[in-house]
């Protein structure tokens, strides 16, 4: 897939996980925390690509993709279960690390973290490539399994731009929609 719609799918799993889990009470800077860290869950497990969006979205990015690329295979222990538990670990420490007076409440962050992550995985599980899940052990998954393999979506091409992007944008839009008086009540005192 590619990086926007990644992004897309991601900010759509994390903010659905927060509205549908929160209660209601003012919370503005928990909601914008769990937007940027839906954003950029759903785009690290690209880091290992230098040509990625994740690396437009950082401060000096393009240097320091330029530094990794030589020494990181895309698609390696970025897409699996070993991957996500470490960025999860990381996400964490970094957000234990923000003053309590931010009211941040880093529990909804990091579990949307993790959602847009898993999601970046799902969806790349759907392309013809798959992913190393179970690194370091070398295979590949993806869905459908073989020997339905052939099934699965080419990244970039008509299916992905046409249909998958679209969806989950029309998705993304129903959900701010229907939860529009609770993201009012999160956003407004």
């Amino acid at each position: 897939m590619t990086g926007k719609t990644h992004k897309i799918i991601g900010i759509t799993a994390g903010a659905s996980y927060f509205l549908s889990s929160h209660t209601l009470s003012y919370d503005p800077s928990t909601l914008s925390a769990v937007i940027v860290a839906a954003y950029f869950g759903s785009l690290i497990p690209d880091f290992d690509n230098s040509g990625s969006d994740i690396w437009q979205s950082i401060p000096l990015g393009n240097t320091a993709a330029k530094t990794i690329d030589p020494f990181i295979k895309h698609r390696n222990i970025s897409h699996s279960l070993l991957g996500t538990v470490i960025f999860g670990i990381l996400i964490y420490l970094l957000l234990n690390s923000f003053p309590v007076y931010w009211g941040i409440d880093s529990g909804y962050v990091v579990t949307s973290f993790l959602i847009a992550y898993f999601f970046h995985l799902l969806a790349d599980m759907f392309t013809i490539e798959g992913i190393p899940l179970l690194y370091p052990w070398k295979r590949y998954f993806g869905l459908p399994p073989k020997p339905f393999d052939g099934a699965r979506i080419i990244t970039g091409k008509w299916f992905e731009n046409l249909v998958i992007f679209p969806v989950v944008n029309i998705f993304l839009i129903v959900i701010i929609l229907s939860n529009w008086s609770d993201i009012k009540s999160i956003l407004l005192k």
